[in-house]
């Protein structure tokens, strides 16, 4: 992945390796330019006020680039360590799944 060109006209390589431990610098930038706000369905907590999530865990083989990233509000994120999951679709859509597998609708 590259980000956007920077005020000197230069391109900003954003993964590497993918095996940061957080999202931060352009990689944080460039997950946060993905929404206006935390990705769970119905939260309007705006990404300033977000973090930089891991859409699969780390733990689970997850990797720190924009393509494995989301905007989480704090509850939100925390909510994903009691069995709750996040993934982005083929067309960039997100979808939150409950611990039975069944999807949060909006």
């Amino acid at each position: 992945f590259t980000g956007p060109a920077q005020p000197s006209g230069e391109t900003v390589v954003l993964d590497a390796s993918g095996y940061h431990k957080l999202f931060t610098g352009p990689l944080r930038a460039a997950v946060m330019l993905l929404m206006a706000s935390c990705y769970w369905p119905g939260c309007n907590v705006k990404v300033s006020h977000c973090q930089a999530d891991h859409l699969n865990p780390r733990r689970n083989g997850g990797r720190t680039n924009p393509g494995n990233g989301g905007p989480a509000c704090g509850r939100h994120n925390r909510l994903k360590e009691h069995g709750y999951t996040a993934r982005r679709d083929a067309r960039g859509r997100m979808h939150v799944d409950r611990p039975d597998g069944t999807e949060i609708d909006y």
